[in-house]
């Protein structure tokens, strides 16, 4: 049996707002992060800027347990409220049609993993984060979903379930989404930067604000 998926993006696509970010200033209001650590990761972004994708050294050390537990708590307390009505109204009109859901991020496994479950998704890609002895190392294990990598991703899941990308749906706000967005059949430009709107007026994308 063929399946049709609908990929739904996170952060400003169905949740408003950067999600890992308002993680990071949820730790900070915790105290569970030292100014010195913040400092050193800060200090290091200013130097390189795209280290972001890959430095989660603000969590190094942390216990795994204890940081799972506290973003449930951030999802629940912060992030949950930030959930589209539209975008929620949106999976479900996929899953009424029997679509499956696939939940594709470059936010945190732990963070997102909550709202997988709030919506029903089938599948959640994102960022996970690599671990030693129950502890985070500060690193991240795999690719980080984000650009060229979403596709990559995408189309191995959708080779190991079967999916039909050239029947299916994407949602997503950025224009690094672009490969993601030209693969499958059914692009949806969701709350759209400006080069990604200009984009899908080319190609007669819809846009969505969500």
């Amino acid at each position: 049996m063929v399946k049709i998926a609908a990929i739904f993006d996170v952060d400003r696509t169905l949740v408003n707002g950067p999600s890992e970010q308002l993680f990071f200033y949820y730790l900070l209001r915790q105290r569970q992060l030292s100014w010195a650590k913040v400092l050193a990761f800060c200090g290091h972004l200013l130097i390189e800027p795209q280290s972001r994708f890959h430095d989660k050294s603000y969590l190094e050390g942390q216990a795994v347990e204890e940081i799972e537990h506290l973003a449930r708590a951030c999802y629940r307390e912060v992030i949950a409220m930030r959930l589209s009505v539209q975008g929620r109204e949106c999976v479900r009109q996929h899953q009424a049609q029997g679509h499956v859901i696939v939940i594709l991020t470059g936010s945190l496994h732990c963070l997102i993993h909550p709202l997988k479950e709030e919506l029903g998704a089938e599948w959640l890609i994102a960022t996970r984060l690599d671990r030693q002895n129950h502890h985070y190392t500060g690193g991240i294990t795999g690719l980080h979903p984000r650009g060229e990598n979403k596709l990559r991703l995408l189309l191995e899941l959708s080779q190991a379930q079967g999916f039909d990308i050239a029947r299916s749906y994407a949602y997503a706000d950025h224009f690094e989404d672009v490969p993601l967005l030209l693969k499958v059949g059914h692009p949806v430009a969701v709350n759209p930067s400006w080069r990604l709107k200009r984009l899908a007026r080319r190609y007669h994308w819809p846009i969505r604000y969500f």
